[in-house]
């Protein structure tokens, strides 16, 4: 088996107590040919600096230091300087077993395929793992299948990160500077381009959830992209994949549950309480698109009757889901 260069490429920003695992993970790696490069996106708790120490023992990490432009730039970055035949993606505060990148490369080469994906391993607030992947087996997927799996979270999500890319497939394609939940603007486009998808149950990747990071932070308008950005990925794919129509009108409802859910217990302007009332409004105008959808789960129909009930009712509900998955 050949064994071409593969870039790991890991945006850095305020991130002091877990860099160094995660950058110990990646140098554990048995895969023996890698690029590692470390974008510290303005950091001003010292994790540039530990960047820069290990670039110092170290000949496979490069460290690029850049004014703070968010995540969608420090990997935009990454991708302009890496070199490798493979691009993978670690976050700063999450961490890979040891055959993370082996075990992605030789999906890509047992299926032939440009583009592969492993399991994530969740390790909660609460310490508590939850294995994404323990339900599902090891299979090459067509365009169609992996981008029904991904919207319904059928053993791997949207996320960028615990998936290995042939580099020709980002030639015409960059994360959208200034949204948040970027992935969603750019993963199913990377699926698009490639016929045949690989996938692994094993859950290489560990997704560490914590209160400070982007998904945890107090509630802002760029929330709202979540919204914005899954409505264009679903009428994209609605127009290629029209078969995927329950899945597609499932997924716009899970957007504005999740835009819902972090409302929870936050202080809201004005603006913001009408686009919540908007998203209440939609949801109960498209209640079918979840009760009556094949694919949805017994939890999105419970989410669709606590709005329906009230959506004072729903936040409660909510929350008490919420504080049991911590």
């Amino acid at each position: 088996m050949e064994t071409p260069l593969i870039s790991v490429i890991v945006p850095v920003y305020n991130v002091k107590p877990y860099i160094n695992d995660c950058i110990e993970s990646i140098l554990r790696q048995s895969y023996p040919k890698l690029e590692i490069i470390l974008i510290d996106d303005g950091s001003t708790d010292g994790s540039g600096a530990d960047c820069d120490n290990y670039a110092r023992t170290n000949p496979r990490i490069k460290v690029i230091h850049q004014e703070n432009q968010g995540l969608s730039a420090a990997r935009n970055r990454g991708i302009q300087e890496s070199t490798g035949a493979y691009i993978t993606f670690v976050d700063s505060d999450d961490y890979v077993a040891p055959d993370y990148i082996q075990y992605l490369f030789s999906l890509c080469n047992k299926y032939q395929s440009n583009m592969s994906i492993c399991a994530l391993r969740e390790i909660t607030i609460k310490n508590q793992e939850i294995n994404y992947g323990e339900d599902y087996v090891e299979k090459v997927m067509s365009t169609e299948e992996t981008l029904g799996r991904m919207l319904r979270e059928d053993g791997f999500t949207v996320v960028t990160y615990a998936k290995l890319y042939k580099r020709e497939l980002w030639n015409d394609i960059i994360f959208p500077v200034g949204t948040v939940h970027e992935d969603l603007g750019t993963t199913y486009k990377l699926v698009e381009k490639c016929p045949r998808i690989a996938y692994g149950p094993e859950p290489k990747y560990i997704y560490r959830k914590r209160e400070a990071s982007i998904s945890n932070s107090d509630f802002s308008d760029q929330k709202f992209d979540i919204i914005t950005l899954t409505d264009e990925m679903c009428d994209t794919i609605d127009k290629t994949h029209p078969y995927l129509k329950n899945t597609t009108n499932l997924r716009r409802c899970h957007a504005r549950f999740s835009v819902l859910r972090q409302m929870t217990g936050k202080q809201l302007t004005p603006v913001q309480a009408g686009r919540e009332q908007e998203i209440v409004k939609y949801l109960r105008e498209h209640k079918k698109d979840v009760i009556k959808n094949p694919v949805a789960k017994k939890r999105d129909k419970l989410a669709m009757y606590a709005v329906l009930t009230n959506k004072e009712f729903f936040k409660s509900a909510w929350k008490v889901y919420a504080k049991a998955r911590k």
